[in-house]
């Protein structure tokens, strides 16, 4: 099977089309696959390659294509797009609702004791893929999507939410793409917008245009697809968050340079207790010292853009207060502040980096491109690559890669072929990776 990052599933033209056009702009012009079910493009793009897929209307068309899908791609996620009707007394025209589980609206096996909702030998619900959901940026509600093979209207609207009061939505699609994503364990989410209301009140409007619905959902949609073309952080998981670190740098900075204590951001302020789990023998009046610094160093580096921090005083800097608060600095001692190469690694490779998050004047020196690159780079350059070959009809390969180099005038300002492949072992390691 063929690996892509995403298949995307959308019922009508209506729906389908604005997430084509919202590709458009990073990827290829998508092409036309042979199905015998459905419409389906697949797309190369800088979210990775991703199959879109018009399912048509119901539960059986949606099953059918999406098995069909699953025999010949293996995707990191499946997601359905489109509009829905709004199910929820609070629900409104054109909220976007992100579906935190899915079940049948009409299925009813309650007499052979299941569960309303619940086809028999299926869970009573099939659960959403929740470490997708914070991806989406739009104002979003979260809760319960049904599907069935009737339209919900003001005569049983009333029944299907005293059977399921959690349900914010209703369509004729989205469950049938969890339970079969369920069965071949694909984490799946729906997006959806609200384009017209089951049982509007008074002054609810009841309709939106099914093509600004969609537009909405679409757009949260490229949201999730742009979080899964980030590559997931490599190695064990880290230690110390990135505010922690900007703190720990601030706070030599102003002991370097002799600052005194001001007063505590609210954005330190809330890194407190990380700072006391990592600095377990520092007193309550020590950390206070530390967030104070901290205070110092955003005062002076706002009223001076020309400060700046060498990863030599740094690492002095950090030792003393490290030993002052009792933490062994030893080697194979994780200890905050960390080291200076603790903090490159951890800020794209690059000592400037850290610098410029709290906005210290940058050192002369190497500058970014063609020495070092961060697993970021490395997978964006191939991924703007991949969109390149697919435009020219070539494949992906090394010697494509070095045309690709020279005629897009990237020597030095992405990794080279023989970089990535020293990176990732093998170019086909690479571009497994990348899922180009």
């Amino acid at each position: 099977m063929t690996r892509v990052r995403a298949i995307v599933l959308a019922a009508q033209d209506e729906e389908v089309r604005p997430i084509l056009n919202a590709l458009d702009s990073v990827a290829t012009k998508p092409v036309r696959l042979a199905c015998p079910v459905a419409t389906v493009w697949i797309t190369a793009s800088t979210h990775g390659n991703i199959i879109v897929i018009k399912t048509g209307i119901g539960l059986v068309s949606t099953a059918s294509v999406l098995g069909w899908a699953l025999a010949r791609f293996t995707p990191k996620v499946v997601l359905f797009t489109g509009t829905a009707g709004g199910l929820a007394a609070d629900i409104n025209v054109g909220d976007v609702v992100v579906g935190t589980s899915y079940a049948y609206g009409t299925a009813d096996a309650t007499a052979f004791g299941y569960a309303r909702g619940q086809v028999p030998g299926q869970p009573a619900v099939f659960e959403g893929a929740r470490e997708l959901f914070e991806h989406c940026t739009l104002p979003l509600r979260f809760g319960q999507m049904l599907s069935s093979d009737a339209f919900v209207t003001a005569a049983n609207v009333g029944d299907m939410r005293q059977t399921f009061p959690e349900a914010l939505t209703t369509d004729m699609e989205t469950t049938a793409a969890a339970q079969v994503c369920a069965a071949w364990d694909i984490p799946y989410i729906a997006v959806r917008c609200v384009s017209d209301l089951c049982g509007p009140t008074a002054d609810q409007d009841y309709h939106m245009a099914l093509d600004s619905a969609a537009e909405r959902s679409a757009r949260a949609t490229l949201d999730v697809l742009t979080y899964l073309a980030e590559p997931a952080p490599s190695g064990p998981r880290q230690k110390f968050s990135v505010p922690l670190l900007s703190l720990g740098l601030r706070t030599v900075f102003a002991r370097t340079n002799n600052l005194e204590p001001g007063e505590i951001h609210p954005e330190d302020a809330a890194l407190r207790d990380e700072v006391a789990e990592n600095l377990p023998g520092a007193t309550a009046e020590q950390i206070n010292t530390i967030l104070s610094l901290a205070g110092a160093a955003r005062t002076a580096i706002e009223s001076d853009l020309g400060l700046t921090l060498t990863a030599k005083q740094y690492d002095r800097e950090r030792i003393r207060i490290a030993q002052e608060s009792g933490v062994d600095t030893g080697r194979g001692k994780l200890a905050w502040p960390p080291t200076s190469q603790t903090i490159i690694k951890r800020f794209n490779g690059y000592w400037n980096d850290a610098l410029t998050d709290i906005g210290l004047k940058v050192q002369t020196g190497r500058k970014r491109g063609g020495l070092k690159f961060s697993d970021k780079d490395y997978i964006q350059a191939l991924r703007q690559f991949s969109t390149w070959s697919a435009k020219r009809g070539s494949a992906p390969s090394y010697k494509s890669y070095q045309i690709w180099i020279k005629e897009t005038h990237r020597a030095g300002t992405a990794p080279s072929g023989a970089a990535i492949r020293q990176r990732f072992g093998s170019w086909r390691a690479a571009t497994h990776e990348a899922q180009i």
